[in-house]
């Protein structure tokens, strides 16, 4: 319901910026609250009766209005998608649930058990886990449009090599050393002895 309503007000607000342009400019520069207000209900409460022409009549008055403006204005009725539109993307978001459902289990069974079959399923999902959040990040953050073209591939491959490090060192750890399980109970009795 709130989704809808929001869609509906966002139908509606190149209407309402038509009436702050014509208040504004008809001279007046402060806007009458009340007004404003009125405006804004009345056009809230005729929405459902106006959506089927809306789309055409709000590209229209942005269009007239748009002349006003000294520079030039775009105007896109088409919703541009900034992600990709290819690949199974539910499948991957539904692996990384399972992987991080699976560390309510072997965390304690990493540190209780101290096996190395357990200690590498850990570490291979702790990797995994990690390097999906951190592409997240650099999708979202570094986009190509925002800090140009390298920088998101140098931030891919840097990404890529401390994955790899990162499991690298803890198979060391699992393979030359105490274990991850170990290693957690180690540190754990630092300050006891």
């Amino acid at each position: 319901m709130a989704y809808l309503s929001r869609c509906q007000i966002a139908r509606k607000i190149p209407e309402l910026s038509s009436n702050i342009l014509e208040f504004m400019g008809s001279g007046s520069v402060s806007i009458s609250r009340n007004n404003f207000m009125a405006t804004s209900i009345r056009a809230y409460a005729s929405i459902p009766a106006l959506t089927k022409n809306i789309p055409r009549l709000s590209l229209q008055r942005v269009e007239q209005y748009s002349k006003k403006f000294s520079g030039s204005l775009i105007v896109s009725a088409n919703q541009i998608r900034a992600s990709s539109t290819s690949g199974d993307h539910v499948r991957l978001w539904q692996i990384e649930r399972i992987v991080s459902a699976a560390f309510i289990v072997l965390l304690p069974a990493c540190v209780l058990l101290n096996n190395a079959i357990v200690d590498v399923a850990f570490s291979i999902l702790t990797v995994m886990h990690a390097h999906w959040g951190l592409e997240a990040i650099i999708i979202d953050y570094a986009r190509p449009a925002v800090v140009g073209p390298i920088l998101p591939k140098v931030l891919f491959a840097s990404l890529y090599l401390l994955s790899i490090a990162t499991l690298a060192g803890l198979m060391a750890l699992v393979y030359n050393g105490p274990g991850v399980g170990g290693s957690i109970r180690k540190m754990w009795s630092i300050g006891k002895e």
